[in-house]
């Protein structure tokens, strides 16, 4: 038998081992679900339910894309996201689950209804005042829904809370740092628990926060409280 034969046969009996051992040595065999803040309108096993990644399923395979689209299809009002999915090798996948933190009371036109809102205005509902009384939310005063969020105002809170996380804040602490917002014709007025306010220039959000923030934190903390800063 020529060589060339021989090698042929042996990288094809090579390849077809590494198929199988990594096929077999590979295969998902855990799933858990991690929370990554404080879940509470899904437990794992929901969340474990809706993943449903088969059992001979190989670790290589796993979609991060599909579980996201799942998880977060899955649940009412866009509630739940997916953080990241995991992969311990050999077989076990951790996908790390975080619930959409609602930062914004914002008034429905016409009504004595309100919205909360995340951030993004992917997770939000319309509520009774008295069905928030327990949530501690960023009062947005001067400005009500009418029928969409694609509108300037709603971009406006979505910079200004994102202008906080880039500079280092958790979403899930903003509520306890910020207690209303008012819209004027050309500025936001912000203000903070301790008292201080923040005036942000509404024709660009985030360097206002940025700069506000900076001149706040140059201050001794005794001398933030009441304080105006812009």
């Amino acid at each position: 038998m020529k060589k060339s034969a021989v090698f042929a046969i042996i990288f094809c009996t090579v390849v077809l081992a590494a198929i199988v051992f990594f096929g077999v040595f590979f295969t998902v065999k855990e799933i858990t679900v991690r929370y990554d803040n404080d879940v509470t309108s899904a437990d794992k096993q929901a969340v474990l339910s809706v993943i449903d990644i088969d059992a001979q399923t190989n670790i290589f395979s796993v979609s991060e894309k599909k579980i996201k689209q799942k998880v977060e299809t899955a649940f009412p009002d866009n509630s739940i996201e997916v953080s990241k999915v995991v992969r311990s090798f050999p077989n076990k996948v951790t996908v790390v689950v975080r619930e959409r933190t609602q930062l914004f009371k914002i008034g429905v036109k016409n009504t004595e209804k309100f919205v909360a809102a995340d951030k993004d205005f992917r997770r939000s509902a319309i509520h009774a005042e008295s069905d928030l009384t327990d949530k501690k939310l960023i009062n947005v005063i001067g400005f009500e829904i009418v029928d969409s969020f694609a509108v300037e105002s709603c971009y406006q809170l979505k910079d200004f809370a994102n202008a906080l996380v880039g500079a280092g804040f958790n979403v899930d602490s903003i509520t306890t740092f910020v207690k209303t917002i008012e819209f004027s014709d050309d500025k936001m007025t912000v203000t903070l628990f301790d008292g201080a306010t923040f005036s942000i220039d509404r024709s660009n959000v985030g360097a206002s926060v940025t700069n506000c923030l900076n001149a706040y934190l140059a201050l001794p903390y005794a001398e933030r409280s009441g304080h105006a800063f812009a």
